[in-house]
């Protein structure tokens, strides 16, 4: 199992909505919002764009903001771009608790604002902690103030700070140096054409969709698949794939695994999942997509596409590719940290085209791979149908690769073993649903 499709073959620049701030030139000192010279269509409310991909233009300079890495790793955010390229743009993530992540999309890297240093916004963190987190906040003229919360003040580019306008989160009141217009990049029509669903809205998995896979023993995984409702069922509108610990066919536990293979198989477009699992070192869950060719091909040839994969951590899940010459220990692949934790509801991505594969959490972008990265190890496998798989696996190489485990069971301390004993433990699936581009 691995995970995740991307695409970037559908690229997306127009801008939703944007507003700016007074076109007069930058004050001298700290000033008061002003009334703002809506550009283009304004927008229709400040809320925090989540899942989104924004552009920030500085009030002080009426300058994109930018993490252009070239300044230095350690650089703080400057306000003098003339244009909002990929340094200049950000993906907004639900961090929590009303805080909001920014994600610099050249890099896949975290805005941060480290108290250690004044306050100084940098963008090169591989993860959110508090440092990441920011309150979005919204002014009366239609611009936005950011405010940090490990300083609790708000970012500001105060020219007086350099030309360039560095950013800080230092400021106790907001200003024009801290107030910022914002644009939505992409978006505009929405093209994504909703082609199939499954609700789970039943009492049965819908044989139409699915059918369980029992026969599968690969990976050292420690799992015997049934097809018994102890193991898969649908109930209070959830699919529902539980492990319990009871010896079946040489396997001390018991799983389930459904496929849609021959049933429902997608091209090139979105599929994406509302999840939430168990945690606990070992349990494998996974929501991913293989090639209808494996019959006849083999696999990795067929390609495999892991949108989702966990292996029992609650912060953080991976993705990953497979296929001829990048398999197994694949050098295609990445962890991703949701918002809280993966007990939690979360809607898991991934966009696949010709060109390029990508991955979401929760709306937000968080990884992409193009065809060009992939065929510098081997062929692309992915323009071809694909069906999709949800399993819970317990045990076998990944898991081990991670936890060290290698009593009582391959890849499952004691601690799992202990804790499947007292209860079951179930991913649940709220919905799976496949989109097509229009």
């Amino acid at each position: 199992m691995a995970a995740s499709a991307g695409k970037t073959l559908w690229t997306l620049v127009a801008v939703l909505g944007l507003t700016a701030c007074g076109e007069a030139s930058a004050p001298a000192g700290d000033a008061t919002l002003t009334t703002p010279v809506v550009a283009e269509r304004e927008q229709s409310a400040t809320a925090a764009p989540l899942g989104q991909t924004v552009w920030l233009k500085a009030c002080a300079t009426q300058k994109y903001v930018s993490a252009d890495k070239n300044l230095g790793a350690t650089a703080p955010l400057v306000a003098n771009r003339d244009s909002a390229q990929g340094w200049e743009q950000f993906q907004v993530g639900d961090a929590g608790n009303d805080f909001i992540s920014l994600r610099v999309l050249e890099t896949g890297l975290y805005v941060s604002a480290d108290p250690n240093a004044g306050g100084q916004v940098t963008g090169f963190r591989t993860a959110v902690g508090d440092w990441e987190r920011f309150t979005w906040v919204p002014f009366p003229d239609g611009t936005v103030g950011l405010k940090a919360k490990s300083t609790g003040q708000y970012v500001s580019a105060d020219m007086n700070q350099g030309a360039s306008a560095p950013l800080y989160a230092n400021r106790a009141t907001a200003g024009c140096w801290e107030s910022f217009s914002f644009g939505v990049v992409g978006g505009g029509e929405d093209r994504w054409v909703q082609i199939w669903s499954d609700e789970f809205d039943g009492t049965s998995v819908n044989t139409a969709n699915w059918a369980p896979n029992t026969s599968v023993h690969v990976n050292n995984e420690q799992q015997q698949y049934t097809n018994s409702g102890d193991n898969i069922s649908v109930s209070n509108g959830t699919l529902k794939l539980t492990a319990r610990l009871q010896w079946n066919n040489g396997y001390p536990f018991t799983s389930g695994r459904l496929e849609s293979a021959g049933k429902r198989e997608f091209s090139h477009g979105r599929i994406e999942a509302r999840i939430k699992m168990p945690v606990g070192a070992g349990l494998w869950p996974a929501f991913w997509l293989l090639g209808n060719d494996i019959n006849s091909v083999g696999w990795p040839a067929c390609g495999e596409l892991d949108i989702m994969e966990n292996v029992g951590y609650g912060d953080w899940v991976s993705g990953a590719l497979h296929g001829p010459g990048y398999s197994g220990n694949t050098p295609i692949n990445g962890r991703f940290y949701p918002s809280s934790s993966v007990s939690n509801w979360h809607v898991y991505r991934t966009e696949y085209s010709s060109s390029d594969i990508k991955w979401y959490i929760d709306g937000a972008l968080v990884k992409t791979t193009t065809r060009t990265e992939v065929q510098r190890y081997g062929a692309w496998a992915y323009d071809k149908p694909m069906y999709i798989i949800l399993n819970l696996a317990v045990g076998g190489g990944y898991p081990f690769g991670v936890n060290g485990a290698s009593t009582p069971y391959y890849g499952v301390p004691q601690s799992t073993v202990d804790l499947v004993r007292n209860a079951p433990q179930t991913l649940e699936v709220d919905w799976v649903r496949a989109y097509q581009w229009r």
